[in-house]
Order: structure tokens, then sequence, then C-alpha cells
């Protein structure tokens, strides 16, 4: 099967507090994202559109986790011993 198991990861909740200015800044990219896109959006689900493009697009952070990730995942099976089983040997 080609398709992955889906990973479910439940939502969290963030607070915190940001500069009055970049609040503002926010704000206004609303009005600019409505004129473009014909539809207008919250503040919030702004950020996090923002947030998940950043970090989806950031080359370096991807190649970085990709290898963090297949790092802890080789770790966590173990040992391997170099031989192979009969079934990956095309044996039944």
């Amino acid at each position: 099967m080609k398709l992955k198991r889906v990973r479910i990861v439940p939502a969290v909740r963030l607070a915190g507090r940001m500069p009055g200015e970049l609040h503002e800044a926010l704000t206004a990219y609303t009005g600019y994202y409505r004129d473009v896109h014909g539809e207008a959006i919250e503040v919030w689900p702004l950020v996090v559109h923002m947030l998940r493009t950043f970090v989806d697009d950031d080359r370096a952070f991807q190649t970085w986790r990709r290898q963090t990730i297949g790092a802890s995942a080789e770790a966590q099976a173990g040992p391997r011993t170099g031989t192979r089983t009969d079934s990956e040997n095309g044996r039944k």
C-alpha cells in the first residue's frame, strides 16, 4: 500500500502575548488577505497558516527533522544484525 498510516495529532492550545505593533501588522495583513483572496480571515487562523507555511517551506528544518526522526526511529528499533530473513529475500 502506498498510503502511509494516518497520523492523528490532537490540537493544542497556545497562549501568550505579542507586541502591539505585531498585532497591528497582522490585523492589517487580514485586510490584505481579504483583498487578494476575496474572503475575510481572522487573525488567529492567519497566524496558524503563516506558521504552518513557514515550517513546511523551511528546507533546512525539514532535512534536519527527517534525519532526527530517522535516527530516533532506528534507535528505537534496536540493533540490526545485517542478515535478511527469508521473507526479505523473496522467499515465503
